[in-house]
């Protein structure tokens, strides 16, 4: 992303640093330029009231103002349907998850769950294995999710939505593990532009 930013990881020593905790991981650990989050079993965010609903997960958040891009490489460690690593985006009217997460068939997709409030998930492009790249753009109240399995590929569109009426959101990375004993993801820098993607097609 021309003009982007790497927004740097906490390192526990700052009150006032901008990410912060919304739940509790089961672990978190760093190496280098990766975060690693381990979520524990039954960690999930989902309302779909008289069906099923979940709202345990680990979030690691940091606000964003305005029209943005925003970016991660984000790879899953986990076996079990649903245990999933990805980007989430929260105002105060919904919010939406994106994810690369295990499918029932043993396969992985990109999934999003966009809740306002009743959550409307889709499973989105298929992918080879357990991690891509995910992209999210801002324009106004049109938001876009995008993918990308290699580091050095073409962007591909997944889903465009309209979103959040607040200027100020909370942008933040998860691990669930919905029906299993626990799920881990792997998270490198999240890359930030105050450009919103031009062609969301």
């Amino acid at each position: 992303m021309t003009g982007s930013t790497e927004l740097s990881w906490p390192d526990g020593t700052d009150a006032g640093d901008p990410w912060q905790w919304r739940g509790t991981p089961a672990a978190t650990s760093r190496d280098g330029r990766l975060l690693r989050i381990e979520a524990p079993g039954g960690a999930d965010l989902y309302a779909l009231p008289g069906s099923y609903e979940a709202d345990g997960l680990p979030l690691l958040q940091r606000p964003v103002r305005g029209d943005f891009t925003a970016s991660a490489r984000i790879a899953v460690e986990g076996g079990a349907f649903g245990d999933a690593a990805g980007l989430a985006l929260h105002g105060e009217d919904g919010w939406l998850k994106v994810c690369v997460e295990r499918t029932r068939a043993g396969g992985w997709a990109v999934v999003t769950v966009h809740s306002r409030p009743a959550s409307d998930e889709a499973m989105g492009p298929a992918l080879a294995g357990p991690a891509a790249d995910l992209l999210l753009t801002r324009e106004g109240r049109r938001h876009a999710v995008f993918f990308r399995q290699e580091p050095d590929g073409d962007w591909q569109f997944v889903r465009t939505f309209h979103g959040f009426a607040a200027d100020e959101l909370r942008l933040g990375l998860f691990v669930q593990a919905p029906f299993s004993p626990s799920a881990a993801g792997a998270f490198t820098p999240v890359r930030i532009s105050a450009t919103p993607l031009g062609d969301r097609r």
